[in-house]
């Protein structure tokens, strides 16, 4: 069994000390390398779209050629020695104007989104020469000066990367000849050949098809690009089958190439102090200053980006449905997953898909991975993710292609320009309550929608949050239909546009149009809380009449000091989580009123954008509480949500059971972008042949209950506790972020105990 071999593969003495090595380099601050701060003065009078490439030109002609000692891929964002950082900083190559025009409408050059998977497959079939050569076919099509500049823009991005490419294969030739070990000599030799051939033609090898795609990758994200690797097992595997079938490499050297390559993305991770708990200064909280144009409640900013410093939407999703409905399972799923559980790093994220034919030898070994802690890999359940896509409009082979986009929404890859907004249901029941008005500050967030203490009804309150609802929906609608293309403005993306299905072809940039999928995702926050805030109005107000509504407003207004016979009620009201009708029922009315309205103002605009739906967070649920007073489920104001679509913290008292049976009853194929579950196992559940076993058993049962997307973290508080207490002890130690993974001890002190909170009803 291929599993079995795969398992018993052992770290090389080269992987063991690049692990080494990256870890001990991640303890010291990386020095930003002084990025050409703007393009030649003689490049102005060119269009827009051509100076960007000028300016990613410019930026990878001054680019090292980095190499690690004892690495067999060339490139890299962050050297060893000097640490040297060069992902940061991208030379302007805008005028005085362009940027005063672009900033009235709250853009620079930094606006570019990322969060999209390239198509990765066309890189390694055609090589970025075939790239060219498509472009040039699309000469005598283009109609307009746009078209053609759009094309130009391609070809100076494109050329620039090649040429990037050329210098590495120099500098892998030149330190052949230093080299005194003859093996290392022949292997840097063949590194240059590999460039040579990579990205420029098509890769004809498994050693050559993983240098392209890392390569491509370090462009994007040097050049401000932050993109996901998509499905790495589909379009990569046919090139470890041949070379397997030719004899030119066995799973051992395969095995080591997959550790090497998965090693490159933690090259530039960092715990370094600035980010320790101890360490760092506390930031002040202003309710007026909210983000996400007034649709999220979340607050702050500081201590969310410290948290997420090694998080740069490096997913790699494998398994799943192939486009013809087969299994794709194949041996890299597993050299895949393997490396993760070895290399114990937080990237690159690792996603598998699930269904119901999905190997029982995958199923088991995610589960023994998924033993050794992090939180990772999360599981996509591809028959319920699959036919809400094709409910979007995605014919059914690309819906069954899907991937992430570097966290957990769910986008075609190769083919789609995405981006998304959070939109908080929690806000949207608060103003229902108050007129509109923030209950923090007291701010017209929303429309007047009448004093709540004259409710007579659980319909008022209903039809009040309704119309919250569709105000905040009908907004973002507007807002994302007038400013769709403004990106393109300042801020185009030619090189990946290069490997977006649709672009060359319309001769348009991603940011204008041109990808064949346009999705923005529209994504309910806090939706737990407002499902149990609505089940407690309806059940502790309305059919208990254990209280009044001025009553409820009242304990609300004063955070429920002074009421805590009322909130003890509230408490005691049904909640999701919990395999219980009552609640779930309201889930379903919540979602399907947020999906139904979203669809009720996207339909107009479907020619030019779709409106996917999903539920999260993100890893954001401290922030998101901190700009939310009390809420009726008996919630303190300030105090975190639950994360993505997972049940209220401690409030799912019938188990892990009761929380998947409750997030299979909603729509979710209505949720096209998705909305994870994320859960907590006890070590001492799993443990054992018995404990894989339990486990197995409980994915099968998400994929048969209908669930879309879940995430296990295994851990015990204890451990959580002593990382605390002695963290250079559990410097591997990885929890689930909502949709990546982060060092445990490199956490917020608010993180962490919030983390502990999560394990203590699990343990």
């Amino acid at each position: 069994m291929v599993s079995t071999l795969i398992h018993t593969c052992l770290d090389t003495e080269r992987v063991a000390d690049l692990r080494r090595r990256v870890r001990a380099a991640m303890e010291r601050p990386p020095v930003k390398w002084e990025c050409p701060a703007c393009i030649d003065d003689r490049f102005l009078s060119e269009p827009l779209p051509v100076r960007k490439s000028r300016a990613i030109a410019l930026k990878l002609s001054h680019m090292p050629a980095g190499l690690w000692d004892g690495q067999v891929f060339a490139g890299s964002m962050t050297l060893e020695t000097p640490r040297l950082h060069t992902e940061w900083r991208f030379p302007d190559y805008t005028t005085d104007a362009e940027r005063a025009e672009a900033a009235q409408r709250g853009l620079s050059i930094q606006s570019v989104f990322g969060h999209v998977v390239p198509d990765y497959p066309k890189l390694l079939q055609k090589g970025l020469s075939g790239i060219l050569a498509d472009v040039a076919a699309q000469r005598p099509q283009a109609q307009t000066a746009e078209e053609h500049v759009f094309l130009d823009s391609v070809v100076v991005a494109v050329e620039a990367v090649m040429g990037y490419a050329s210098r590495l294969a120099v500098r892998c030739e030149t330190e052949a000849a230093r080299q005194s070990d003859p093996q290392r000599g022949a292997e840097l030799r063949q590194m240059a050949a590999n460039l040579h051939q990579v990205p420029a033609g098509p890769a004809q090898t498994f050693w050559q098809a993983l240098q392209s795609i890392w390569l491509l990758h370090l462009m994007f994200h040097s050049t401000m690009d932050g993109n996901a690797m998509g499905r790495v097992d589909q379009y990569v595997w046919p090139y470890l089958h041949a070379d397997l079938q030719a004899g030119r490499t066995d799973l051992e050297r395969a095995a080591e190439l997959v550790d090497c390559f998965c090693l490159k993305f933690n090259e530039r991770a960092q715990t370094t102090e600035e980010q320790r708990p101890e360490t760092r200064e506390s930031e002040p909280i202003d309710p007026i200053r909210r983000g996400h144009h007034d649709t999220s409640s979340q607050l702050g900013r500081q201590r969310d980006r410290l948290d997420a410093t090694n998080h740069w939407l490096q997913n790699i999703i494998i398994g799943g449905l192939t486009p013809d409905g087969a299994d794709g399972t194949n041996p890299l799923t597993f050299l895949l997953l393997e490396s993760y559980r070895r290399n114990q790093m937080t990237n690159p994220v690792m996603t598998v898909r699930v269904h119901r034919r999905s190997p029982d030898a995958l199923v088991r070994y995610t589960c023994e991975v998924l033993k050794d802690g992090g939180g990772m890999p999360a599981l996509f359940n591809d028959e319920t993710l699959v036919p809400a896509l094709e409910r979007l409009g995605i014919p059914r082979p690309d819906a069954r292609d899907y991937t992430n986009d570097g966290c957990w929404e769910v986008i075609i890859p190769g083919r789609t320009d995405f981006r998304f907004q959070r939109l908080s249901l929690m806000l949207c029941l608060e103003r229902a309550l108050t007129r509109g008005r923030s209950r923090l500050d007291g701010t017209q967030r929303g429309p007047d929608t009448g004093d709540a203490r004259a409710f007579s009804s659980f319909e008022d309150i209903w039809q009040a949050f309704l119309i919250q609802l569709d105000a905040m929906i009908g907004w973002t609608v507007r807002r994302v239909v007038e400013t769709i293309d403004d990106r393109y403005t300042i801020a185009p993306v030619p090189l990946l546009s290069a490997l977006i299905d649709g672009a060359i072809h319309s001769r348009r940039d991603m940011t204008a149009g041109g990808a064949k999928f346009r999705t923005y995702g529209m994504l309910a926050e806090s939706a737990a809380h407002t499902i149990d805030s609505l089940t407690a109005i309806k059940t502790v107000i309305f059919e208990q009449q254990k209280a009044s509504m001025p009553e409820l407003c009242d304990a609300l207004d004063a955070n429920f000091e002074g009421y805590i016979p009322l909130r003890n009620q509230l408490l005691a009201a049904p909640k999701y989580g919990n395999d219980d009708d009552r609640a779930d029922a309201v889930g379903q009315a919540v979602i399907e009123a947020f999906v139904t309205t979203v669809g009720r103002h996207a339909e107009a605009h479907r020619t030019v954008i779709q409106f996917p739906c999903g539920v999260g967070t993100f890893s954001w649920y401290i922030g998101i509480g901190e700009g939310l007073g009390a809420s009726p489920d008996g919630r303190p104001s300030g105090d975190p949500v639950s994360s993505n679509f997972s049940p209220a913290l401690g409030r799912d008292l019938e188990g892990i059971p009761g929380a998947i049976l409750s997030y299979a009853r909603m729509p979710h194929r209505s949720l096209s972008a998705g909305g994870p579950l994320d859960l907590r196992l006890a070590r001492r559940l799993v443990e054992g042949e018995e404990g894989t076993a339990r486990m197995a058993a409980l994915i099968r049962s998400f994929v048969e209950t209908g669930g879309a997307m879940m995430t296990l973290t295994v851990a015990d508080t204890e451990e959580l506790r002593a990382a605390q207490r002695e963290p250079d002890k559990y410097r591997s130690l990885r929890v689930r972020m909502g949709g990546w993974c982060a060092y445990f001890t490199m956490l917020s002190h608010e993180q962490q105990e919030h983390h502990i909170r999560r394990q203590e009803g699990r343990s």
